[in-house]
């Protein structure tokens, strides 16, 4: 058997991977995230009763980093590949660290 693909992806984890300068994935990475979040809060303060949650994935990510850049997607993804990243996990905010007790 193959190794298991990670299903969600961090914004830690994309610290390293870089297509024009470092830092630029995972900072349209976070953009990305808070734009869907408060679309998110926007949506879910409508008259229904349900609570969405939207997550890009790697893939979606490359796509909106070609747009706005040029660079062909393909290489993008490429990029994600080459750092063990699978284009079909989904991105999340890295989990916030667990309250330590003191005592």
């Amino acid at each position: 058997m193959g190794k298991r693909r990670q299903e969600t992806v961090y914004l830690s984890q994309l610290e390293d991977v870089q297509i024009l300068w470092p830092g630029d994935v995972r900072a349209l990475a976070e953009f990305v995230l808070r734009s869907f979040d408060a679309k998110d809060r926007i949506g879910n303060a409508g008259p229904s009763n349900s609570i969405v949650k939207s997550r890009p994935t790697l893939h979606g990510l490359a796509g909106h980093f070609a747009w706005i850049t040029g660079v062909p997607e393909v290489q993008i993804e490429r990029q994600f590949e080459a750092h063990g990243l699978f284009p079909g996990a989904t991105v999340e905010f890295d989990p916030a660290p667990s309250a330590v007790s003191e005592g």
